[in-house]
Protein backbone atom coordinates (compact mmCIF):
# COMPACT_ATOMS: atom_id res chain seq x y z
CA UNK A 1 0.00 0.00 0.00
CA UNK A 2 1.47 3.43 -1.09
CA UNK A 3 1.08 6.27 1.68
CA UNK A 4 -0.75 9.48 0.20
CA UNK A 5 -1.06 12.29 2.61
CA UNK A 6 -0.93 15.70 0.34
CA UNK A 7 0.45 17.74 3.63
CA UNK A 8 3.74 16.10 3.69
CA UNK A 9 5.88 17.00 0.98
CA UNK A 10 7.43 14.80 -1.71
CA UNK A 11 10.86 15.52 -0.18
CA UNK A 12 9.91 14.50 3.55
CA UNK A 13 8.23 11.21 2.27
CA UNK A 14 11.34 10.02 0.82
CA UNK A 15 13.86 11.11 3.79
CA UNK A 16 11.30 8.98 6.06
CA UNK A 17 11.75 6.32 3.76
CA UNK A 18 15.23 6.26 3.18
CA UNK A 19 15.42 5.77 6.86
CA UNK A 20 13.37 2.09 6.70
CA UNK A 21 10.13 3.07 7.80
CA UNK A 22 7.50 1.56 5.05
CA UNK A 23 4.69 2.74 4.06
CA UNK A 24 2.10 0.91 5.86
CA UNK A 25 3.74 2.66 8.95
CA UNK A 26 3.48 6.25 7.80
CA UNK A 27 0.04 6.93 8.87
CA UNK A 28 1.15 5.83 12.22
CA UNK A 29 4.55 7.62 12.40
CA UNK A 30 2.65 10.83 11.41
CA UNK A 31 -0.33 10.63 13.43
CA UNK A 32 -0.61 13.48 16.48
CA UNK A 33 -2.13 11.02 18.23
CA UNK A 34 -0.89 7.73 18.16
CA UNK A 35 -1.74 4.47 19.26
CA UNK A 36 1.52 1.98 18.48
CA UNK A 37 1.65 0.73 22.09
CA UNK A 38 2.20 -3.00 23.42
CA UNK A 39 0.68 -5.15 26.22
CA UNK A 40 3.11 -4.37 28.91
CA UNK A 41 2.53 -8.65 30.33
CA UNK A 42 4.55 -9.12 27.34
CA UNK A 43 7.85 -8.01 29.02
CA UNK A 44 9.33 -11.68 30.00
CA UNK A 45 8.77 -11.99 34.21
CA UNK A 46 5.88 -8.82 34.48
CA UNK A 47 3.22 -11.11 35.50
CA UNK A 48 5.26 -12.74 38.33
CA UNK A 49 6.99 -9.52 38.79
CA UNK A 50 3.24 -7.69 39.81
CA UNK A 51 2.10 -10.48 42.02
CA UNK A 52 5.36 -10.30 44.14
CA UNK A 53 5.35 -6.72 44.65
CA UNK A 54 1.86 -6.17 45.25
CA UNK A 55 2.02 -9.19 47.26
CA UNK A 56 4.63 -7.06 49.25
CA UNK A 57 2.42 -3.74 49.57
CA UNK A 58 -0.28 -5.93 50.66
CA UNK A 59 2.00 -7.69 53.54
CA UNK A 60 2.78 -4.00 54.38
CA UNK A 61 6.20 -4.29 53.52
CA UNK A 62 8.33 -1.28 53.84
CA UNK A 63 8.85 -0.49 49.92
CA UNK A 64 12.04 1.52 48.65
CA UNK A 65 12.60 2.84 45.59
CA UNK A 66 16.10 2.51 44.01
CA UNK A 67 17.36 4.96 40.88
CA UNK A 68 20.34 6.01 39.29
CA UNK A 69 21.05 9.46 39.11
CA UNK A 70 20.82 10.42 36.22
CA UNK A 71 17.39 11.72 34.60
CA UNK A 72 16.17 8.72 33.49
CA UNK A 73 16.40 6.79 37.34
CA UNK A 74 15.38 10.03 38.49
CA UNK A 75 12.13 10.11 36.66
CA UNK A 76 11.69 6.56 36.85
CA UNK A 77 12.22 6.88 40.81
CA UNK A 78 9.63 9.48 40.89
CA UNK A 79 7.22 7.90 38.94
CA UNK A 80 7.11 4.85 41.22
CA UNK A 81 6.51 7.17 43.91
CA UNK A 82 3.42 8.53 42.28
CA UNK A 83 2.14 5.54 41.43
CA UNK A 84 3.08 2.94 44.22
CA UNK A 85 2.25 5.82 46.62
CA UNK A 86 -1.28 5.58 45.53
CA UNK A 87 -1.53 1.88 47.14
CA UNK A 88 0.64 2.86 50.12
CA UNK A 89 2.07 5.29 52.41
CA UNK A 90 4.85 2.86 53.15
CA UNK A 91 6.95 3.51 50.48
CA UNK A 92 10.28 6.34 50.03
CA UNK A 93 13.19 6.32 47.79
CA UNK A 94 16.83 5.65 47.55
CA UNK A 95 19.21 7.08 44.92
CA UNK A 96 22.80 6.61 45.83
CA UNK A 97 25.47 9.43 45.02
CA UNK A 98 27.21 9.65 41.97
CA UNK A 99 30.24 11.10 43.65
CA UNK A 100 30.36 8.47 47.29
CA UNK A 101 28.69 5.39 45.59
CA UNK A 102 28.38 5.37 42.19
CA UNK A 103 26.28 3.82 39.64
CA UNK A 104 23.63 0.39 40.43
CA UNK A 105 22.85 -1.43 43.60
CA UNK A 106 25.68 -1.59 46.51
CA UNK A 107 25.95 -3.34 49.86
CA UNK A 108 26.73 -0.64 51.63
CA UNK A 109 23.30 1.18 50.29
CA UNK A 110 21.34 -1.95 50.94
CA UNK A 111 22.50 -1.97 54.74
CA UNK A 112 21.34 1.75 54.54
CA UNK A 113 18.63 0.67 53.48
CA UNK A 114 17.89 -2.22 56.12
CA UNK A 115 18.75 0.08 59.02
CA UNK A 116 16.13 1.89 57.98
CA UNK A 117 13.34 -0.72 57.94
CA UNK A 118 13.62 -1.27 54.03
CA UNK A 119 11.69 -4.62 53.59
CA UNK A 120 11.48 -4.62 49.60
CA UNK A 121 13.50 -2.98 46.76
CA UNK A 122 12.20 -1.88 43.61
CA UNK A 123 15.37 -0.86 41.34
CA UNK A 124 14.81 1.50 38.08
CA UNK A 125 17.34 1.66 35.47
CA UNK A 126 19.41 -0.29 37.50
CA UNK A 127 20.31 -3.32 39.13
CA UNK A 128 20.47 -6.15 36.09
CA UNK A 129 24.04 -7.12 36.65
CA UNK A 130 24.03 -6.85 40.63
CA UNK A 131 23.94 -10.23 41.03
CA UNK A 132 26.28 -10.33 44.29
CA UNK A 133 23.86 -7.07 45.92
CA UNK A 134 20.71 -8.79 44.98
CA UNK A 135 21.87 -11.98 46.80
CA UNK A 136 23.02 -9.61 49.86
CA UNK A 137 19.64 -8.17 50.14
CA UNK A 138 17.81 -11.48 50.01
CA UNK A 139 20.01 -12.68 52.57
CA UNK A 140 19.16 -9.67 55.17
CA UNK A 141 15.35 -10.64 53.94
CA UNK A 142 14.82 -7.84 51.48
CA UNK A 143 13.06 -8.93 48.45
CA UNK A 144 13.90 -7.42 45.21
CA UNK A 145 12.21 -6.61 41.93
CA UNK A 146 15.03 -5.63 39.33
CA UNK A 147 13.45 -3.64 36.65
CA UNK A 148 16.31 -1.95 34.03
CA UNK A 149 16.90 -1.53 30.93
CA UNK A 150 20.76 -2.16 30.52
CA UNK A 151 22.58 -4.81 28.67
CA UNK A 152 23.33 -8.10 30.42
CA UNK A 153 26.36 -9.45 29.77
CA UNK A 154 27.25 -12.53 32.20
CA UNK A 155 26.22 -12.45 35.52
CA UNK A 156 22.59 -11.28 36.05
CA UNK A 157 20.88 -10.15 39.31
CA UNK A 158 19.30 -12.70 41.87
CA UNK A 159 15.36 -12.80 41.75
CA UNK A 160 13.03 -11.17 39.19
CA UNK A 161 14.37 -9.25 36.53
CA UNK A 162 12.11 -7.10 34.45
CA UNK A 163 14.08 -5.96 31.20
CA UNK A 164 13.87 -5.92 27.41
CA UNK A 165 17.22 -7.16 27.19
CA UNK A 166 16.61 -10.08 28.88
CA UNK A 167 17.97 -13.30 26.43
CA UNK A 168 14.39 -14.52 27.20
CA UNK A 169 12.56 -11.77 26.40
CA UNK A 170 10.45 -11.51 23.74
CA UNK A 171 8.85 -8.13 23.96
CA UNK A 172 8.75 -6.17 20.46
CA UNK A 173 10.78 -3.12 21.00
CA UNK A 174 13.81 -2.97 23.01
CA UNK A 175 14.59 0.65 22.86
CA UNK A 176 12.85 1.67 26.06
CA UNK A 177 14.59 3.79 28.61
CA UNK A 178 14.86 2.53 32.27
CA UNK A 179 11.77 5.03 32.94
CA UNK A 180 10.26 3.27 29.70
CA UNK A 181 9.93 0.04 31.53
CA UNK A 182 8.86 1.48 35.08
CA UNK A 183 5.82 2.74 32.96
CA UNK A 184 5.29 -0.44 31.82
CA UNK A 185 5.47 -1.86 35.40
CA UNK A 186 3.22 0.96 35.93
CA UNK A 187 0.84 0.05 33.71
CA UNK A 188 0.75 -3.64 34.38
CA UNK A 189 -0.45 -2.51 37.88
CA UNK A 190 -2.66 -0.49 37.08
CA UNK A 191 -4.51 -3.32 35.10
CA UNK A 192 -5.07 -5.23 38.75
CA UNK A 193 -5.34 -2.17 41.17
CA UNK A 194 -7.02 1.13 40.81
CA UNK A 195 -4.21 3.76 40.22
CA UNK A 196 -5.94 6.80 39.44
CA UNK A 197 -6.26 8.20 35.94
CA UNK A 198 -4.95 11.51 36.76
CA UNK A 199 -1.98 9.77 38.41
CA UNK A 200 -1.21 7.77 35.25
CA UNK A 201 -1.35 10.81 32.94
CA UNK A 202 1.15 13.08 35.13
CA UNK A 203 3.58 10.24 34.74
CA UNK A 204 3.58 10.01 31.43
CA UNK A 205 5.32 13.45 31.18
CA UNK A 206 7.57 12.35 33.46
CA UNK A 207 8.45 9.10 31.15
CA UNK A 208 8.77 11.39 28.31
CA UNK A 209 11.06 13.49 29.96
CA UNK A 210 13.60 10.62 30.96
CA UNK A 211 13.12 8.85 27.11
CA UNK A 212 14.26 11.96 25.81
CA UNK A 213 17.16 12.40 28.12
CA UNK A 214 18.32 9.02 28.02
CA UNK A 215 18.75 9.70 24.06
CA UNK A 216 16.79 6.34 23.37
CA UNK A 217 15.65 5.65 20.08
CA UNK A 218 12.45 8.14 19.14
CA UNK A 219 11.09 5.67 16.81
CA UNK A 220 8.21 2.98 17.79
CA UNK A 221 6.72 3.07 20.86
CA UNK A 222 9.07 5.52 22.25
CA UNK A 223 7.66 7.86 19.65
CA UNK A 224 4.20 7.12 21.16
CA UNK A 225 4.86 7.74 24.62
CA UNK A 226 6.93 11.34 23.86
CA UNK A 227 4.44 12.66 21.40
CA UNK A 228 1.54 11.76 23.87
CA UNK A 229 3.47 12.84 27.01
CA UNK A 230 4.83 16.34 24.84
CA UNK A 231 0.78 16.76 24.14
CA UNK A 232 0.18 16.32 27.91
CA UNK A 233 2.39 18.98 28.54
CA UNK A 234 1.49 21.66 26.04
CA UNK A 235 -1.85 21.25 27.35
CA UNK A 236 -1.06 22.83 30.66
CA UNK A 237 1.99 20.14 32.13
CA UNK A 238 0.33 18.43 35.12
CA UNK A 239 3.74 17.85 37.04
CA UNK A 240 3.46 21.19 39.06
CA UNK A 241 7.44 21.46 39.77
CA UNK A 242 8.26 20.29 35.78
CA UNK A 243 5.83 23.36 34.42
CA UNK A 244 8.04 25.56 36.74
CA UNK A 245 11.58 24.04 35.87
CA UNK A 246 10.10 24.50 32.40
CA UNK A 247 8.95 28.19 32.73
CA UNK A 248 12.20 29.42 34.68
CA UNK A 249 14.41 27.75 32.08
CA UNK A 250 13.13 30.33 29.41
CA UNK A 251 10.74 28.00 27.43
CA UNK A 252 6.95 28.18 26.55
CA UNK A 253 5.26 24.39 27.92
CA UNK A 254 2.76 24.94 25.28
CA UNK A 255 5.10 24.44 22.60
CA UNK A 256 8.06 22.86 24.00
CA UNK A 257 10.06 20.32 21.78
CA UNK A 258 12.01 16.96 22.47
CA UNK A 259 15.29 18.86 22.03
CA UNK A 260 14.10 22.00 23.64
CA UNK A 261 14.13 19.13 26.62
CA UNK A 262 17.27 18.01 25.85
CA UNK A 263 19.25 21.10 26.03
CA UNK A 264 17.27 23.10 28.55
CA UNK A 265 15.59 20.82 30.86
CA UNK A 266 17.25 17.70 31.42
CA UNK A 267 21.09 19.13 31.88
CA UNK A 268 19.40 21.25 34.98
CA UNK A 269 17.72 17.90 36.27
CA UNK A 270 21.09 16.17 35.75
CA UNK A 271 23.45 18.56 37.68
CA UNK A 272 22.32 18.08 40.79
CA UNK A 273 23.16 14.13 40.32
CA UNK A 274 26.31 15.77 39.15
CA UNK A 275 27.91 17.72 41.85
CA UNK A 276 26.30 15.24 44.54
CA UNK A 277 22.44 15.54 45.47
CA UNK A 278 19.96 13.34 42.81
CA UNK A 279 17.21 13.57 44.90
CA UNK A 280 16.53 16.98 44.17
CA UNK A 281 15.41 16.46 41.23
CA UNK A 282 12.82 13.61 42.78
CA UNK A 283 11.56 15.66 45.42
CA UNK A 284 10.79 18.45 42.54
CA UNK A 285 8.79 16.21 40.68
CA UNK A 286 6.96 14.88 44.60
CA UNK A 287 6.37 18.26 45.41
CA UNK A 288 2.96 20.23 45.24
CA UNK A 289 4.03 23.06 47.57
CA UNK A 290 4.41 26.32 45.52
CA UNK A 291 7.36 27.63 47.69
CA UNK A 292 8.80 23.79 47.28
CA UNK A 293 8.96 23.98 43.95
CA UNK A 294 10.38 27.34 43.61
CA UNK A 295 13.17 26.35 45.91
CA UNK A 296 14.12 23.36 44.22
CA UNK A 297 14.05 24.99 40.60
CA UNK A 298 16.18 27.40 41.79
CA UNK A 299 18.49 25.36 43.43
CA UNK A 300 18.86 23.42 39.85
CA UNK A 301 19.54 25.92 38.05
CA UNK A 302 22.34 27.14 40.46
CA UNK A 303 23.93 23.53 40.32
CA UNK A 304 23.44 23.58 36.94
CA UNK A 305 25.71 26.89 36.63
CA UNK A 306 28.03 25.10 38.61
CA UNK A 307 28.47 22.71 36.46
CA UNK A 308 29.06 24.22 33.71
CA UNK A 309 31.97 26.18 35.36
CA UNK A 310 33.51 23.08 36.66
CA UNK A 311 32.85 21.30 33.16
CA UNK A 312 34.62 24.18 31.14
CA UNK A 313 37.28 23.81 33.23
CA UNK A 314 37.80 19.97 33.35
CA UNK A 315 37.89 20.61 29.61
CA UNK A 316 39.92 22.83 29.01
CA UNK A 317 42.95 20.33 31.67
CA UNK A 318 41.51 17.39 28.76
CA UNK A 319 42.19 19.31 25.86
CA UNK A 320 45.64 20.36 27.16
CA UNK A 321 46.51 16.43 26.94
CA UNK A 322 44.89 15.06 23.72
CA UNK A 323 47.94 15.73 21.36
CA UNK A 324 50.26 13.37 23.61
CA UNK A 325 47.64 11.02 24.11
CA UNK A 326 47.20 10.58 20.33
CA UNK A 327 50.90 10.07 20.09
CA UNK A 328 49.85 6.77 21.89
CA UNK A 329 47.14 5.73 19.83
CA UNK A 330 43.46 6.41 18.75
CA UNK A 331 41.52 5.06 21.84
CA UNK A 332 42.31 8.48 23.81
CA UNK A 333 42.54 7.45 27.86
CA UNK A 334 42.30 11.26 29.54
CA UNK A 335 43.41 11.52 33.15
CA UNK A 336 42.25 14.52 34.39
CA UNK A 337 42.61 14.39 37.98
CA UNK A 338 41.96 17.31 40.88
CA UNK A 339 38.41 18.06 38.82
CA UNK A 340 34.54 17.25 39.50
CA UNK A 341 34.35 13.99 39.25
CA UNK A 342 30.39 14.42 38.06
CA UNK A 343 31.52 15.99 34.79
CA UNK A 344 33.64 14.01 33.63
CA UNK A 345 31.30 12.27 31.32
CA UNK A 346 30.30 15.33 29.92
CA UNK A 347 34.17 15.95 29.21
CA UNK A 348 34.57 12.76 27.96
CA UNK A 349 31.62 13.64 25.69
CA UNK A 350 33.00 16.93 24.39
CA UNK A 351 36.85 15.69 23.56
CA UNK A 352 35.27 12.72 21.89
CA UNK A 353 33.54 15.36 19.42
CA UNK A 354 36.45 17.28 19.63
CA UNK A 355 38.96 14.84 17.98
CA UNK A 356 36.21 12.06 16.42
CA UNK A 357 37.73 8.92 18.75
CA UNK A 358 36.90 7.23 21.41
CA UNK A 359 37.72 8.77 24.51
CA UNK A 360 37.85 7.58 28.22
CA UNK A 361 38.45 10.09 31.38
CA UNK A 362 40.01 8.54 34.05
CA UNK A 363 40.33 9.94 37.39
CA UNK A 364 42.43 8.83 40.33
CA UNK A 365 40.80 7.85 43.37
CA UNK A 366 42.78 6.73 46.15
CA UNK A 367 44.24 3.41 44.92
CA UNK A 368 41.84 3.05 41.95
CA UNK A 369 40.84 4.59 38.72
CA UNK A 370 37.81 6.08 37.97
CA UNK A 371 36.77 5.85 34.55
CA UNK A 372 33.74 7.32 32.16
CA UNK A 373 33.03 6.80 28.35
CA UNK A 374 32.05 8.24 25.01
CA UNK A 375 32.20 6.78 21.76
CA UNK A 376 31.51 7.38 18.12
CA UNK A 377 29.26 5.60 15.55
CA UNK A 378 30.68 2.07 14.56
CA UNK A 379 32.31 1.66 17.51
CA UNK A 380 30.77 -0.11 20.54
CA UNK A 381 32.33 0.84 23.44
CA UNK A 382 30.68 -1.55 25.60
CA UNK A 383 32.28 -4.44 23.14
CA UNK A 384 35.21 -3.01 23.70
CA UNK A 385 35.40 -2.98 27.22
CA UNK A 386 33.12 -5.80 28.12
CA UNK A 387 36.54 -7.71 26.43
CA UNK A 388 38.47 -6.60 29.76
CA UNK A 389 35.61 -7.30 32.27
CA UNK A 390 37.70 -9.59 34.90
CA UNK A 391 39.87 -6.60 35.11
CA UNK A 392 37.42 -4.23 36.43
CA UNK A 393 36.70 -3.76 40.01
CA UNK A 394 33.23 -2.47 38.59
CA UNK A 395 31.96 -2.13 34.82
CA UNK A 396 28.68 -1.02 33.11
CA UNK A 397 27.44 0.98 30.63
CA UNK A 398 25.99 0.64 26.55
CA UNK A 399 27.41 0.36 22.88
CA UNK A 400 28.04 4.56 23.35
CA UNK A 401 28.92 5.22 27.03
CA UNK A 402 30.18 3.58 30.24
CA UNK A 403 31.84 3.48 32.99
CA UNK A 404 34.23 1.63 35.11
CA UNK A 405 36.92 1.49 38.15
CA UNK A 406 39.79 -0.13 37.97
CA UNK A 407 42.89 -1.07 40.00
CA UNK A 408 45.45 1.87 39.43
CA UNK A 409 48.25 -0.32 38.31
CA UNK A 410 45.80 -1.86 35.66
CA UNK A 411 45.21 1.42 34.20
CA UNK A 412 48.38 1.94 31.98
CA UNK A 413 47.59 -2.10 30.71
CA UNK A 414 43.99 -1.15 29.53
CA UNK A 415 45.21 2.03 27.81
CA UNK A 416 47.36 -0.13 25.67
CA UNK A 417 45.09 -3.46 25.05
CA UNK A 418 42.46 -0.64 24.06
CA UNK A 419 44.68 0.95 21.44
CA UNK A 420 46.07 -2.21 20.15
CA UNK A 421 42.10 -3.23 19.54
CA UNK A 422 41.40 0.10 17.37
CA UNK A 423 44.55 -0.12 15.07
CA UNK A 424 43.34 -3.55 14.52
CA UNK A 425 39.50 -2.04 13.68
CA UNK A 426 41.37 0.40 11.76
CA UNK A 427 43.14 -2.05 9.39
CA UNK A 428 40.06 -3.66 8.47
CA UNK A 429 38.10 -0.20 8.38
CA UNK A 430 40.27 3.00 7.34
CA UNK A 431 37.44 5.16 6.98
CA UNK A 432 36.68 3.98 10.99
CA UNK A 433 37.60 8.28 11.74
CA UNK A 434 36.06 9.89 8.72
CA UNK A 435 33.70 12.53 9.08
CA UNK A 436 30.19 12.01 8.97
CA UNK A 437 29.10 14.37 5.62
CA UNK A 438 26.16 12.16 4.96
CA UNK A 439 23.04 14.12 4.63
CA UNK A 440 19.36 12.74 3.97
CA UNK A 441 18.34 15.48 0.62
CA UNK A 442 20.66 17.91 -1.59
CA UNK A 443 18.39 21.50 -2.26
CA UNK A 444 19.33 24.52 -3.50
CA UNK A 445 19.27 27.94 -1.43
CA UNK A 446 16.29 29.05 -3.01
CA UNK A 447 14.36 25.69 -1.74
CA UNK A 448 15.08 27.43 1.54
CA UNK A 449 11.89 28.08 2.62
CA UNK A 450 9.28 28.42 5.68
CA UNK A 451 7.06 25.83 3.94
CA UNK A 452 9.90 23.78 3.73
CA UNK A 453 10.56 24.13 7.38
CA UNK A 454 7.37 23.40 8.42
CA UNK A 455 7.62 20.50 6.82
CA UNK A 456 10.14 19.12 8.50
CA UNK A 457 8.37 19.81 11.77
CA UNK A 458 6.11 16.60 10.31
CA UNK A 459 9.01 14.60 11.81
CA UNK A 460 8.94 15.71 15.50
CA UNK A 461 9.59 14.34 17.42
CA UNK A 462 13.27 14.25 16.69
CA UNK A 463 16.12 12.27 18.29
CA UNK A 464 18.19 9.30 18.22
CA UNK A 465 17.56 7.36 14.89
CA UNK A 466 14.68 9.67 14.14
CA UNK A 467 17.13 12.84 13.89
CA UNK A 468 16.52 16.38 12.30
CA UNK A 469 17.48 16.04 8.48
CA UNK A 470 20.46 17.20 6.73
CA UNK A 471 20.21 19.16 3.96
CA UNK A 472 23.06 19.59 1.34
CA UNK A 473 23.53 22.85 -0.33
CA UNK A 474 26.30 23.30 -2.70
CA UNK A 475 28.99 26.16 -3.44
CA UNK A 476 27.12 28.74 -2.05
CA UNK A 477 28.00 32.33 -1.38
CA UNK A 478 28.30 33.67 2.20
CA UNK A 479 28.03 37.54 3.43
CA UNK A 480 26.72 39.30 6.55
CA UNK A 481 29.38 37.42 8.91
CA UNK A 482 29.23 37.69 12.52
CA UNK A 483 30.82 35.77 15.34
CA UNK A 484 28.96 35.46 18.26
CA UNK A 485 30.28 35.61 22.09
CA UNK A 486 33.35 35.33 21.65
CA UNK A 487 35.94 34.51 18.05
CA UNK A 488 36.32 30.66 17.70
CA UNK A 489 32.71 28.78 18.49
CA UNK A 490 29.59 30.79 17.38
CA UNK A 491 29.24 32.76 14.56
CA UNK A 492 25.64 33.70 12.27
CA UNK A 493 26.21 34.47 8.33
CA UNK A 494 23.68 34.44 5.36
CA UNK A 495 24.03 32.37 2.09
CA UNK A 496 22.89 32.65 -1.23
CA UNK A 497 23.01 30.65 -4.29
CA UNK A 498 22.17 32.36 -7.95
CA UNK A 499 19.53 34.90 -6.48
CA UNK A 500 19.70 38.11 -4.61
CA UNK A 501 17.74 35.55 -1.90
CA UNK A 502 19.51 35.48 1.72
CA UNK A 503 19.06 32.80 4.00
CA UNK A 504 20.16 33.36 7.74
CA UNK A 505 22.30 30.49 9.12
CA UNK A 506 23.54 29.74 12.41
CA UNK A 507 26.96 27.96 13.37
CA UNK A 508 27.56 26.50 17.29
CA UNK A 509 30.84 25.24 16.85
CA UNK A 510 34.36 25.67 15.12
CA UNK A 511 33.71 29.19 14.07
CA UNK A 512 36.87 30.06 13.44
CA UNK A 513 37.79 27.27 11.15
CA UNK A 514 34.85 27.62 9.02
CA UNK A 515 35.65 31.48 8.69
CA UNK A 516 39.18 30.42 7.37
CA UNK A 517 37.37 27.63 5.20
CA UNK A 518 35.30 31.10 3.32
CA UNK A 519 38.29 33.09 3.12
CA UNK A 520 40.37 30.85 1.15
CA UNK A 521 37.54 29.12 -0.98
CA UNK A 522 35.51 31.96 -1.65
CA UNK A 523 32.16 29.36 -1.93
CA UNK A 524 31.18 26.84 0.52
CA UNK A 525 28.97 23.64 0.69
CA UNK A 526 26.82 23.71 4.08
CA UNK A 527 25.73 20.60 5.72
CA UNK A 528 22.83 21.54 8.26
CA UNK A 529 18.76 21.51 9.48
CA UNK A 530 16.40 23.64 8.22
CA UNK A 531 14.36 25.45 10.91
CA UNK A 532 11.75 27.82 11.93
CA UNK A 533 13.19 30.62 13.92
CA UNK A 534 10.41 33.18 15.42
CA UNK A 535 11.21 36.14 17.48
CA UNK A 536 8.70 38.35 18.75
CA UNK A 537 6.54 39.23 15.89
CA UNK A 538 8.30 37.41 12.81
CA UNK A 539 8.92 34.19 11.65
CA UNK A 540 11.57 33.01 9.34
CA UNK A 541 13.61 29.94 8.30
CA UNK A 542 17.15 29.20 9.52
CA UNK A 543 19.46 27.04 8.81
CA UNK A 544 21.38 25.60 11.55
CA UNK A 545 25.13 24.74 10.35
CA UNK A 546 26.49 21.15 10.76
CA UNK A 547 29.54 21.34 8.61
CA UNK A 548 31.14 24.31 6.85
CA UNK A 549 32.79 22.56 4.15
CA UNK A 550 35.28 24.01 0.83
CA UNK A 551 32.69 24.17 -2.05
CA UNK A 552 32.78 21.32 -4.22
CA UNK A 553 33.45 18.84 -1.57
CA UNK A 554 30.11 17.19 -1.46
Amino acid sequence: MTFENKNVPDIILSIIRSRGIEDEKLEEFFSTRPRLAYDPFLLANMKAGVDLLLNAIDSGKRIVIYGDYDVDGITATSLMMKVIGSLTDNVTYYIPSRLDEGYGLHTESIDRIYENGGEFIVTVDCGSVSENETAYAHSLGIGTLVTDHHNISGVSAEGLIINPRLSEDEYPFKGLAGVGVAYKLALAIARVRDIPKSIMAEVLELVTIGTIADIMPMLDENRTIVKCGLRSIHLGCRNKGLRRLIDMSGLDYRTIKASDISFGIAPKINASGRLGDATLGVKLFLSEDDAEIEKYCRELVAANQERRRLQDDAYDKGLSMLDSELAKGDFVVVEINDSHEGVLGIVAGKLREKINRPVVVISHNGDTYKGTGRSIPGIDLFRMLDKYRDGFISFGGHNAACGFTIADDRADQLRADLNNDIAEMLLNDSSLFDEDHSYDAMIDADEVTLELAEAVELLEPCGKENELPVFALTEVKVSGWRFLKNEDKMAKFQISSGSSRTIDCLLFHDAADAFDIINEHGTVDILGSVEINKWRDETNVQIIAKYVLPGGTL
